[in-house]
């Protein structure tokens, strides 16, 4: 489908999580009506029921092409089931939460259907009335003409004064159904009433049968995985970083690199600093091309845009989805480039843990292309409930941010730090070496409620043990710190005249209140 009525439900479902939904307004009839129906009311367990008939159910105003020939060639219900978790965890606009709330409402405007258009002899979600109100919700206002001759027939008239999406048009949308020789009321595309004779009009009812309701992000998404070939991860670099979330989940936080020189343009900026020829920052990019695909003219947004999903290795993994305000942007000042030429991409969410299959699509609006690739991820657990340290990460710039909460709510900004991760464990000689950290579960002082912490950095450097391997000696003094009430850590410091070697950095966290002691390691290289 091309063009803006292509995207007028796009967000009908996936934004309509209100409890109870308003009734229409103006004349009630056919609406507000409920008769006693002879269909049995069905649960959404028996509409997903993996078996070959599920792509009959109501699903089927949801199912595209590719996936209704996906799924009529699987065999067995377990692969079955597998499909139609997949089918649902692409839709699901809140993957963090235990709900699917597209596939909620959903199943919902279902069981309305059915009891709402009683007057056939087929349920009422099958009925043009219940796929229109399945998929668009009720109407603003309703009116049914009951004048009957040689030129006006029966019909039911609904208005939208909102355009599902929000879409932006001139004239109001409406939907129109006649009753034909049967007495059942199907949907019309012929104009007989005044004022509804406007292309926009009648292309809203065309277009009203044929959408399938899933943002086009996720569409890009569903297409990544299914394709057979992904492309080569060489251009591509990841770091992620897990924290403890007070839901019991993870926290991760994925950064993607991308190497400047598959993208273009971005040459000559500074570590840090907005790419050359960027545009606005990246948390704009939104609209929709003309293609349908998601891809259009780079007018008002940034050129590049990332989307990515992890998917469970296992059936009672969910499905999390990176993209529209909980995908990988740049910063906030426009996209970051680090010391070796990569762009990067950052975003987090609350993961449950176990191990996924990452998979990332970058979208670049001028070229039209898409470059995508995909890697093994294990997500940590870190629910234990004592005084720990978080993994130490390696950054190529580290610096103070004033005012921040401790939550992650801006790429690049942890807590009271602003952090470019490392792509990888090398440095030279004469770079600044920076790292961070987060401590879980201190002690807290009940008059101020922070913590009171004291800091050991130590530092070792690799040696020939005499018998083929390593050994790490302490090189130097350590570094103490006292009285730190923060419980994100950072710290730089300049590598000058250190030799080539393989290097060990220990830190050590010390609990004042509660007298427990924590460490945790990491190596990196000077070349």
């Amino acid at each position: 489908m091309r063009g803006a009525p292509a995207v007028l439900a796009v967000l009908a479902l996936a934004l309509a999580f209100a409890p109870a939904e308003a009734p229409a307004s103006g004349v009630r009839a056919g609406m507000d009506e409920k008769r006693p129906t002879p269909h049995a009311a069905r649960g959404i367990t028996d509409y997903d029921a993996p078996t070959a008939l599920w792509r009959e159910g109501p699903v089927r105003y949801l199912l595209t092409k590719d996936e209704d020939d996906a799924f009529r060639v699987l065999a067995t219900d377990e692969d079955r089931a597998a499909f139609i978790h997949r089918f649902w965890a692409s839709r699901d606009p809140v993957g963090s939460t235990p709900e699917n709330e597209y596939r909620a409402i959903f199943y919902a405007r279902v069981a309305d259907a059915n009891r709402r258009f009683t007057d056939w002899t087929k349920p009422g979600w099958k009925t043009d009335r219940g796929k229109i109100f399945i998929l668009l919700g009720p109407p603003d206002d309703l009116e049914q003409q009951l004048v009957r001759d040689d030129f006006v027939p029966d019909s039911i008239v609904w208005t939208y004064r909102n355009p599902p999406g929000g879409e932006r048009i001139d004239a109001l949308p409406v939907v129109r159904f006649t009753k034909d020789a049967t007495g059942e009321y199907r949907l019309s595309n012929d104009v007989f009433l005044h004022g509804f004779e406007t292309a926009t009009g009648i292309a809203f009812q065309i277009q009203a049968m044929q959408i399938k309701s899933l943002p086009e992000q996720k569409k890009l998404l569903d297409t990544i995985i299914g394709a057979r070939a992904l492309f080569d991860a060489g251009p591509f670099r990841t770091h992620r970083d897990f924290f403890r979330s007070g839901d019991g989940n993870t926290f991760a936080i994925f950064t993607l690199g991308v190497k400047t020189g598959l993208l273009g343009g971005a040459s000559g900026s500074q570590a840090g600093s907005p790419a050359a020829g960027q545009g606005p920052p990246s948390a704009r990019v939104a609209a929709q091309g003309d293609s349908g695909s998601g891809i259009g003219p780079a007018t008002g947004r940034d050129r590049f845009e990332v989307v990515a999903r992890l998917v469970g290795a296992l059936p009672d993994l969910p499905s999390y989805d990176f993209a529209q305000p909980n995908g990988l942007r740049g910063g906030d000042h426009g996209p970051v480039l680090d010391p070796a030429g990569y762009l990067l991409f950052q975003g987090g969410l609350p993961v449950r843990p176990g191990t996924y299959t990452a998979y990332y699509g970058l979208i670049d609006h001028d070229s039209e292309q898409i470059h995508s690739f995909k890697e093994a991820v294990d997500i940590p657990d870190l629910r234990t409930p004592r005084f720990m340290l978080s993994r130490i990460t390696l950054a190529s710039r580290l610096e103070r941010v004033e005012g921040r909460s401790a939550a992650y709510t801006t790429p690049f900004v942890l807590g009271n730090l602003r952090v470019l991760p490392r792509s990888d464990d090398a440095f030279h000689n004469g770079d600044e070496f920076a790292f961070y950290y987060q401590i879980y579960g201190p002690d807290t002082d009940p008059i101020d409620g922070r913590p009171d912490l004291d800091l050991e950095y130590r530092f070792f450097v690799a040696q020939n043990d005499g018998t083929g391997g390593l050994k790490f000696v302490p090189l130097g003094k350590p570094i103490r710190l006292t009285r730190q009430r923060n419980q994100v850590q950072g710290y730089t410091l300049p590598l000058k005249d250190w030799p080539p070697a393989i290097y060990r950095l220990r830190v050590q966290v010390t609990d004042n209140l509660s007298d427990q002691r924590s460490t945790e390691e990491v190596s990196f290289r000077v070349l």
